[in-house]
């Protein structure tokens, strides 16, 4: 497939489409759907494939499901609505939204001039392909080693209003055009396209600004000075001093950080500090409760249960484990 040709292959009307063409219609995913709504990895890739791309069905109705595998979504043309985790969220033309592995979700049926593209990928190939990619990007390598290696449920999910943005078009173009392509080393292209992506939304992410009021007028705050502040003030931050530090309504902060990460502000820095105390333990020889001081608990039983929820085993198995490692 020559790029030419991949608008007109998006905008073409498939087999599905046509059978159901302007009449919402419920997909179903027929024996691969368990209890638990989770859709295994089989129904959508062959045995030796890593990587799957495809056209979301227009006028589909996907009910609620999670999945073994990280999804990617394009929004191409028109609008994408999804509930996500009970959240109803409608994205506009040129936004993206990646998904992790265990995220509850269901998808409204799209109209006729929405175009969606989807990006699926095993777990597996953050391990093969993406851990050299995203070597020093925390925010998305973060998001893949939670998604990939943490065995409890996850609910996380990160959005970017990439609108207006030729570059991600671009790339989630060329995507498409090597995946249907069988030309010579279209896998590596794939590679590389997906790498230069997660460089352009790591950019993207990080010169997104929110407004502020202050006494002395409109300010302009980037979300990397937001994670940067709570990076260096883990150990005593909390909503209130942030937002304060700001010139934002707790609220409002609140907001901005769900929106980005999925999560709560006590969740990522919660993560914060799990993450300094896992430096610790295989870094020095402070006992327990000097670490649990030190990354900000003031309750070490506290400081045990995260620890243990986060990863499935005590502060001194994991120092045991990766010291022995």
């Amino acid at each position: 497939m020559d790029i030419q040709e991949v608008a007109p292959f998006l905008w073409s009307i498939d087999e599905l489409e046509r059978k159901h063409w302007g009449q919402p219609w419920l997909l179903q995913f027929p024996g691969d759907v368990s209890a638990d709504k989770k859709i295994s990895e089989s129904y959508f890739f062959k045995t030796d494939q890593l990587i799957v791309m495809n056209k979301h069905p227009r006028f589909a109705i996907v009910q609620e499901h999670r999945h073994e595998f990280i999804e990617i979504s394009y929004v191409y043309a028109g609008t994408l609505t999804q509930t996500i985790n009970n959240k109803r969220i409608t994205l506009s033309e040129g936004h993206l939204i990646i998904l992790d592995t265990n995220v509850v979700h269901s998808i409204e049926a799209c109209s006729e001039n929405d175009i969606i593209i989807n990006c699926l990928m095993r777990k597996s190939y953050y391990d093969s392909h993406l851990i050299h990619s995203l070597a020093g990007n925390n925010l998305l390598s973060e998001f893949f080693v939670n998604a990939v290696y943490k065995s409890q449920e996850q609910s996380e999910y990160m959005i970017f209003p990439s609108e207006g943005n030729s570059k991600v078009r671009y790339f989630m173009t060329e995507l498409i055009c090597e995946y249907y392509s069988s030309n010579i080393c279209s896998e590596e292209a794939i590679n590389s396209y997906l790498g230069l992506l997660f460089t352009e939304l790591l950019r993207l992410y990080k010169d997104t600004k929110y407004e502020n009021d202050t006494d002395s007028g409109k300010k302009t705050v980037k979300m990397a000075d937001i994670l940067h502040y709570m990076e260096i003030n883990y150990q005593t931050i909390n909503l209130t001093s942030a937002a304060e530090h700001f010139h934002f309504h707790p609220n409002y902060l609140s907001k901005i950080i769900k929106d980005y990460f999925g999560q709560s502000f006590i969740k990522v820095i919660q993560n914060i500090r799990l993450k300094k105390a896992c430096l610790l333990l295989k870094n020095t020889d402070l006992n327990i409760a000097q670490i649990s001081a030190h990354i900000g608990y003031k309750n070490i039983h506290f400081f045990y249960k995260n620890f243990r929820k986060h990863f499935q085993m005590s502060p001194a198995e994991y120092r045991a484990v990766h010291r022995n490692n």
